[in-house]
């Protein structure tokens, strides 16, 4: 249980920074915005149950990437800047252990300052008489917590990938503009034109294109999670697309499930892999 000894230590090391204090406030004030303006529209054709959890699912779809790759892009590798990466290492803690306990601290970070926001929406939506669905907005928040440890996991496995902290942050940026301003999707048509001798693709796109862009995480979440509300998830804007009556294969929720998975395992066991075979 040594790895439960680091994630606490994670934790209390954002607490310390007041990392985890300023997240709370900027996420609580987000939150209570949207809860004013959903109750302040309680009165009109807004008015419904599904209202609350679509704001939420739309603004901190953008906003729960941006927060899990702040707290987790200079996790491992400014602890391997500052020395106290060597420290760790010297006592009974190994280098799996240490990977996994900081995976389980940030997104115990995550889950603290998500939560509290979440329930500011929800009190201050409710209280000026908006309807409220429990199950809606539990499930919503299943899906924004499931997008946090995603990027959560890609950051932390850039951190554990390299040795420079100005590498980790950039990187992180690159993902950021890779999935949340969706150029994933532009990298089908990128290959095409290569392919097709440097002029751009002409007519239907092909299901191979097709099946590229599903492998999104975004794109993967609303898949997995589109049967159990797909009233939540019809126009989900970080994913392109729809999800129809029927589906091809790689749309169906078992896909999705490996596809979300994957890109939770896939880039901290390349990390770790790396920080295994690596000197400090």
């Amino acid at each position: 249980m040594r790895w439960l000894q680091i994630a606490r230590k994670d934790f209390d090391d954002s607490r310390r920074e007041r990392q985890l204090y300023y997240l709370l406030g900027l996420l609580g004030l987000v939150g209570l915005g949207i809860g004013y303006v959903v109750g302040d529209n309680s009165s009109s054709s807004m008015a419904a149950s599904e209202v609350l959890p679509l704001f939420l699912l739309n603004v901190f779809g953008f906003i729960a990437p941006i927060v899990a790759l702040t707290i987790s892009q200079s996790d491992i590798v400014g602890k391997r800047a500052t020395g106290e990466l060597s420290v760790l290492l010297s006592l009974p803690f190994s280098r799996h252990t240490i990977v996994l306990g900081s995976f389980l601290g940030r997104i115990a970070v995550l889950t603290a300052v998500l939560v509290p926001a979440f329930v500011l929406a929800s009190v201050l939506s409710t209280a000026m008489g908006a309807p409220l669905d429990v199950a809606l907005l539990a499930t919503t928040f299943l899906l924004i917590w499931t997008v946090g440890v995603v990027f959560t996991a890609i950051a932390l496995g850039l951190s554990t990938l390299t040795r420079s902290t100005s590498i980790a942050a950039g990187g992180s940026f690159g993902i950021f503009l890779l999935f949340v301003f969706q150029l994933w999707s532009v990298i089908p048509t990128g290959i095409r034109y290569l392919l097709g001798g440097l002029s751009m693709p002409s007519g239907p796109k092909p299901e191979w294109a097709a099946a590229f862009i599903q492998l999104s995480p975004f794109t993967g979440i609303r898949n997995l999670a589109h049967p159990i509300a797909p009233e939540l998830l019809r126009n989900f804007p970080l994913a392109l697309g729809s999800v129809g009556e029927s589906v091809p294969w790689y749309q169906e929720p078992v896909f999705a499930g490996f596809v979300v998975l994957a890109w939770i395992v896939l880039p901290l066991a390349i990390g770790y892999w790396r920080f295994q075979t690596t000197d400090l």
